[in-house]
């Protein structure tokens, strides 16, 4: 009973004054709702990204958030002709060649990446780039059994070259990022939770994971939300979808499948993304009022009792 009381506090006073109008289906009045009003404690939502079916079956494990700056997306528009070294760790000739970008999921670059994206491995890299810094120079290491070479070019980028069993890679570390250019399609790739993602720079909404050759969409199951549907009001395609849209007529979210997953929509003039994936077992979805000139908010209740709270965006809001 404490704990219900001291959950349901923090709710209050995190929504208190906070008018949400709720409008469902096609277009009726919307309603007001104080904060207040909620007898459900608020609980903090849930921790972890939605990972599609699909990507699941891939054997992906989470989905990074995406950039929401530009400028933070390495793209330099090629890889520069990074080239072998000419001598390996023990000033040998340098034999191997480059991985083939298809085996960039490989074992050898799974477990490479792991212990480059490691805390041990991360806290040196600081050192290596204040330390070696002549342009052109190949500087080779070892790290826990792995050879590696550091390379600062002389555009003030710093590339680690891994050198492993099935060949050679370069990667370059930027923004605390591990970065691999994709010479095949000609994109750059950051490396999280096990495999290499892209985000599109002209759609920051868009992001794929890259697996042997092909880049997979991670919203690429969003095509079960229909963008128009032919089908009659009373027929079971239809039944399974309900859209709830702002009084202001800028956003829309429909809650699909058995599941009912959460999907925003940006219905504005201006819409600036298609389709973006919240959560699922969504219950009930409210709008917060937007008359006095505050921001737009969407608060998402869920079938275990919590809620989730989201910008226009979609952006999770006080961390969820």
């Amino acid at each position: 009973m404490k704990k219900i009381t001291f959950v349901f506090l923090i709710f209050s006073l995190g929504l208190t004054g906070f008018a949400l109008a709720a409008e469902r289906g096609g277009g009726g009045s919307g309603s007001g709702f104080s904060g207040g009003g909620f007898s459900s404690g608020y609980s903090g939502g849930r921790s972890g990204s939605f990972v599609s079916p699909r990507l699941r079956s891939l054997g992906v494990r989470s989905v990074p958030r995406s950039y929401t700056n530009r400028s933070q997306l390495f793209s330099t528009g090629n890889n520069r002709n990074l080239g072998l070294p000419s001598q390996g760790p023990r000033g040998e000739a340098f034999r191997s060649s480059f991985v083939s970008p298809r085996a960039m999921n490989s074992t050898m670059v799974r477990n490479n990446m792991a212990s480059a994206n490691s805390i041990g491995f991360r806290s040196q890299i600081r050192g290596f780039n204040a330390r070696e810094n002549v342009t052109g120079h190949y500087y080779w290491h070892n790290y826990n059994g792995l050879n590696f070479c550091h390379y600062y070019d002389r555009w003030g980028c710093n590339w680690y070259g891994w050198y492993g069993t099935s060949g050679f890679y370069w990667s370059c570390w930027w923004g605390n990022n591990w970065w691999w250019y994709d010479p095949t399609y000609y994109r750059w790739c950051y490396w999280y939770d096990g495999w290499w993602w892209w985000q599109n720079p002209e759609n920051v909404q868009e992001v794929d994971v890259y697996n042997n050759g092909e880049y997979v969409p991670s919203n690429s199951d969003e095509t079960q939300v229909p963008e128009t549907q032919a089908a009659t009001e009373n027929s079971p395609a239809q039944s399974q979808i309900q859209t709830f849209n702002s009084k202001d007529g800028s956003r829309m979210v429909k809650l699909a499948g058995n599941s009912h997953d959460a999907f925003l929509y940006d219905t504005s003039e201006k819409a600036e993304f298609k389709a973006k994936y919240l959560a699922s077992g969504v219950t009930d979805v409210r709008f917060s009022n937007t008359d006095n000139g505050k921001p737009l908010q969407i608060m998402l209740s869920l079938s275990d009792g919590t809620f989730e709270l989201y910008d226009a965006d979609g952006n999770p809001v006080g961390g969820n």
